[in-house]
């Protein structure tokens, strides 16, 4: 692909200036196709051209992707699995970054549900979540709804092997068809900025304000390189190209891999958690604590985020009541500091790894997606915040209450919108 893409970046560099149609257009392109079995690019100009070349060795060991194509007049990226199934995902554009459409994001287990509903719909015992599964499927292959993957899919899949994760895998890919949900560790960051910004009336980095719900490549990982910062037309197109193949092969990988478990966390929330219990505080003052003890213990994230601004964040953290008043603005940190609050004042709780994702991500989802369905016990906990803080009830704990909202909203596929007449 190296040469392939060298010698379009010098024809590009020939056109500058000239009001001829702009290089990557479809006018000029029919397809460009990676094809992982033969391990060779292929560009398909308008005219019929070819340009076919070897690419670099392989990097997956185990790629479970054969093709992958960019349909310039649509603008999607089909792959094709090893076994033959095939699917779309939108391409990312820096010029249209609206979903447009209700933006919701399952739970792991939630994902399971609708995989063996699509797979062997006897797997499901419960008949209303299997119609809730099947009513989702639907919304979401015909333009209903958005179902966004995160980083925490990808990881929770990994300890799952052989046909089952293929399958879970699969329907993940298929129905997000390339939608993500921004890291909560960058949207935590850009919600620190855009605080520390309005405290000292200074202009909000532009940087903090992309959208959440995204078609962004890599917009899942809380590194680099960011598409949305990326100003080269030809590098920029290589990452639109790939990134659907690597999240698919990702998640269908065969291979089980060893679940990480985050020891060092979960002992010191426990440890927290302890010292609460022991200690004869006015329920005020608990509360007033925990509070305070959010920011200590990242103190490193709000560190950053003044050096994004540009400010000085020892000055910021001094100032306590304007720092709680803040957080109470903020969208994500504001349920974030709220759940990690309910759990240190419970003194029947029980930390494990598994806490991690499911706070950090299903809050984040709550604040930013339209619905969630989440598992039993951190989502009964975000209603009651957000119900705390007058805000709407988007969270759900099954696939049933979950598809009641949907219906009592009026969300329906693009094929039940034109039988209404609806544009």
């Amino acid at each position: 692909m190296a040469l392939v893409t060298a010698s379009l970046s010098d024809r590009r560099c020939t056109m500058k200036g000239m009001t001829a149609t702009p290089f990557f257009s479809a006018d000029r392109f029919q397809y460009w196709a990676i094809d992982f079995v033969r391990n060779e690019f292929e560009v398909v100009t308008v005219d019929g051209q070819r340009h076919t070349e070897a690419l670099p060795p392989p990097t997956l060991r185990d790629n479970q992707v054969a093709r992958s194509v960019f349909d310039w007049e649509r603008w999607w990226v089909w792959n094709t699995t090893v076994r033959g199934d095939l699917f779309a995902s939108e391409a990312y554009s820096p010029m249209n970054t609206d979903k447009g459409r209700p933006a919701v994001y399952l739970d792991q287990n939630h994902w399971s549900t609708l995989a063996w509903a699509r797979v062997d719909p006897s797997k499901v015992k419960n008949q209303d979540e299997l119609a809730a599964a099947q009513r989702i499927i639907a919304l979401a292959a015909d333009a209903g709804i958005v179902l966004p993957l995160s980083s925490a899919h990808l990881t929770e899949t990994g300890p799952l092997y052989g046909d089952r994760r293929y399958q879970v895998g699969l329907m993940m890919a298929s129905m997000s068809a390339g939608w993500q949900l921004r890291s909560p560790l960058k949207v935590w960051g850009n919600e620190l900025a855009a605080m520390l910004a309005g405290y000292e009336h200074l202009p909000v980095p532009p940087s903090t304000k992309m959208p959440v719900v995204t078609l962004e490549p890599l917009a899942w990982s809380s590194g680099g390189p960011h598409a949305h910062e990326i100003d080269n037309d030809l590098e920029l197109f290589q990452l639109v190209l790939t990134e659907p193949s690597v999240i698919l092969s990702t998640l269908i990988d065969t291979t089980p891999l060893q679940r990480s478990e985050a020891s060092a966390w979960v002992e010191r929330n426990r440890q927290i958690t302890e010292l609460f219990a022991a200690e004869d505080l006015t329920e005020a003052e608990r509360r007033r604590r925990t509070t305070g003890l959010f920011w200590c213990e990242n103190i490193q994230e709000l560190e950053r985020a003044a050096a994004i601004v540009g400010v000085d964040a020892s000055r910021f953290a001094q100032d306590a009541d304007a720092l709680v008043h803040q957080l109470k603005t903020m969208p994500y940190l504001s349920i974030l500091s709220t759940l990690f609050q309910y759990r240190h004042l419970d003194r029947n709780a029980r930390w494990k790894s598994g806490d991690f994702f499911d706070m950090l991500y299903l809050s984040c989802a709550a604040a930013y997606c339209d619905y969630v369905a989440a598992e039993t016990y951190t989502g009964t906990q975000i209603q009651q915040i957000l119900r705390q803080q007058g805000k709407r009830v988007n969270t759900f704990v099954s696939l049933t209450d979950l598809v009641a909202a949907l219906d009592r909203d009026g969300v329906m596929t693009a094929s039940e919108r034109a039988a209404r007449g609806d544009h």
